[in-house]
């Protein structure tokens, strides 16, 4: 029997945002994607503000 070829399961980043989606979840009463959106969303509010912190340096 040969060896199985690795499975390609996406990046880390990408696997952690989903457990981390998949906590807030079932702690919040929601949906997987409901998390999942609200934690991007959430991303990329804060990335904005560190822009504008960066900027008036």
């Amino acid at each position: 029997m040969g060896k199985k070829g690795k499975q390609n399961t996406g990046s880390r980043a990408d696997r952690e945002r989903a457990i981390e989606a998949n906590y807030f979840a079932r702690k919040c009463g929601l949906t997987k994607d409901e998390a999942l959106k609200i934690l991007k969303n959430a991303c990329r509010r804060i990335d904005e503000q560190a822009k504008r912190r960066s900027g008036d340096r």
